[in-house]
Parts: structure tokens; sequence; C-alpha cells
């Protein structure tokens, strides 16, 4: 069975994770997943999207939270979009999630943002892990300039926001969030002015090395 080029992007919150997901998608011509992804999982599982959306890359604990807000808006089980009730652990949802990445990745090039891709893909021979971050000033400015957030919400933000990514991920993946050891490549955009098209040349020359293109 032919392999397929995958670039997994893990992303500290307000890093530009999904600005370089996209750059690279102009670059070399693959089809991004970062919302795209919880689409397909709905899909898959019959669930609406915005139950996944509820609990995207949350930790266990909040995906508890999230369950019983649903739970006490619909009764003691979930609804799928036909109406029928179901109810899931959050462990069957993740499964869910991995082997519908499992089936892109059979299927296509791509990049996929976040959702513990680096881990769920391991055995794909062309995968390619990376995770961006930068300085935690530079992150809250990007908030302030793109999100429209005042300095106070953009820093509670990314509090917050990295903590549930690293939650979810050391959870399902038995690794650390961010540590350099569970990615090819960890870049730190602030050590390259937070320039877009410096991190794409190392990821270029990165790919060339492992003759990936």
């Amino acid at each position: 069975m032919e392999s397929h080029l995958i670039i997994s992007i893990g992303r500290q919150i307000g890093a530009g994770g999904l600005g370089l997901a996209r750059r690279l998608s102009e670059e070399f011509g693959l089809k991004v997943y970062d919302k795209e992804l919880l689409a397909e999982v709905a899909r898959e599982s019959g669930l609406d999207e915005a139950f996944f959306e509820q609990r995207d890359e949350h930790s266990t604990r909040g995906f508890r939270t999230a369950l019983q807000g649903f739970r006490s808006l619909f009764g003691s089980a979930l609804y799928n979009r036909a109406g029928t009730n179901t109810v899931m652990t959050e462990e069957q949802l993740f499964k869910i999630q991995s082997e519908v990445m499992q089936k892109i990745a059979a299927k296509e090039d791509c990049i996929i943002v976040g959702r513990c891709a680096d881990y769920i893909l391991r055995e794909e021979p062309k995968l390619v892990t990376v995770f961006i971050c930068a300085d935690l000033e530079d992150r809250v400015q990007n908030l302030m300039r793109v999100g429209g957030k005042t300095e106070e919400e953009a820093r509670r933000f990314i509090e917050v926001g990295d903590r549930k990514r690293a939650e979810y991920y050391n959870y399902y993946t038995f690794k650390k969030w961010g540590d350099s050891a569970s990615y090819d490549l960890c870049i730190d955009a602030s050590k390259l002015g937070n320039d877009i098209e410096k991190v794409v040349d190392l990821i270029r020359f990165y790919l060339k090395q492992r003759n990936l293109i």
C-alpha cells in the first residue's frame, strides 16, 4: 500500500500553528485538516459536529464537564443527528477520531493540526511531526492583534488553552506535550523573528533531507 506524506503540527496557543499549516498547504499542495477533521469524525460517528467542537482537544476532565452539560440538556444519553440516543465514553470518541485520521492518512498526503496526530499516526513511514512554540509575550501580542483580545484576556486564554491541550495530549499519548522527545522538529518561532517563511524553510530543508519531497 502506498504511504503518504503526513505533517502533524502541534502548537502552543498563539504561536501560529494554524497559520503555518496553511502556509505549508500553499507550499506543498497538501490539504489541511483542523476543524475539517471534526466534520469527518461527526459524519463517521453520527453525532452532531457541535459536540466534538465542545470537546475538541480538551482533557478528559473537560470532556466530562461537556458531557454532563449535554446530558443535562438532552437527558441521560447523547443524541445523534437522527435523534437516536447513544452513549459514548471519551475513549470511544477518541477511537473514532483516530480511525478517521488513519483513513485520511491512507488515502492522501495532508497536514493535520493537533489532536494527537503525531501519536495516532506514529506507524506512518512518511509522518513528520512538528511542534511550534514562541515566547509568551509574542503569543500574547499575536492574540491581541489577530483575535482582538485584551492583554489580560490573551494571557488567560493562553494559560487555559495550553493546559487543556497538554492534559489531552498527555492522557492519550502517554508522552509529554511540547517535549522535544515527542516530535521530529521543535521550532521556536520567536528565535526566527516570528517569520513564517523561515519556519517553512526549515521544514522544507528537513523534508528534503528525508527524501520526502
